[in-house]
């Protein structure tokens, strides 16, 4: 697995990246969730045998954390600058958590050099973060470990300051490509689901191509309550 830096303007993003494009079918980018850095997706990498590529936005694991710079259009150019450097084309992309509200507007842009998405836990929307959320999140221990270990508190306060709700919902019909959400359906998680059925309604409604794969142990917290499953079923949608 290659760890390198690749440069979005002043800010320095750290890459995770395994095989090579054109090796054993579509590539991958991982898109994480809100406080993850590229190392979480390492079991995930580590289990696929073709080209996959995984980062730290700005302010998250060893990429750098401008004063600045939160906004979904910034996210989106950290995004851009990985997919560049990394040359993918006809790629799948999978975001998780609010990763999937970054996955959803980059595919909405781009769709036409990818091969499809894949949402995990979230709606259709990029959040923004009350004051109460960001104070939340800046306090929240996962597994033993403050997710300020993970992302910086400057970036979660510039999240707060920049970040602007906006719903993909009405152009979720915009999207030609294939689509698979997953889905945590184990009421008992210590972190419920961040999808409504009522919601998994509206994609499957909205985007005719839409799969929905349901986890039966799993909340949110999908690629760790049932890393195996989550891990086949990457596969089974990467040779779809």
């Amino acid at each position: 697995m290659k760890s390198f830096y690749v440069q979005n303007g002043s800010v320095s993003l750290h890459v995770l990246e395994t095989g090579e494009a054109g090796q054993g079918g579509p590539s991958l980018l991982v898109v994480g969730g809100i406080w993850e850095s590229a190392e979480r997706a390492i079991p995930l990498l580590s289990a696929l045998s073709g080209h996959a590529v995984a980062f730290s936005f700005r302010g998250r694991g060893n990429s750098s954390t401008p004063e600045t710079g939160y906004g979904l259009n910034d996210h989106l150019s950290d995004i851009e600058t990985v997919v560049k450097h990394c040359g993918l084309d006809d790629y799948w992309v999978l975001g998780f958590s609010r990763g999937g509200g970054y996955t959803l507007a980059w595919g909405l842009e781009n769709q036409q050099h990818m091969r499809g998405l894949i949402v995990v836990d979230q709606p259709p929307v990029h959040e923004a973060l009350s004051s109460q959320k960001v104070e939340f999140w800046k306090n929240l221990i996962y597994q033993e470990v403050p997710v300020t270990e993970y992302m910086r508190i400057r970036a979660f306060e510039g999240l707060g300051r920049e970040a602007k709700e906006i719903s993909f919902l009405s152009r979720l019909p915009e999207l030609n490509i294939p689509v698979t959400v997953f889905v945590g359906r184990n009421n008992d998680s210590s972190i419920k689901s961040d999808l409504a059925d009522s919601m998994l309604d509206e994609y499957m409604k909205l985007i005719p191509s839409c799969k929905i794969v349901v986890f039966h142990h799993s909340g949110h917290m999908i690629p760790d309550e049932e890393r195996e499953k989550y891990i086949e079923e990457v596969r089974s949608v990467l040779k779809s």
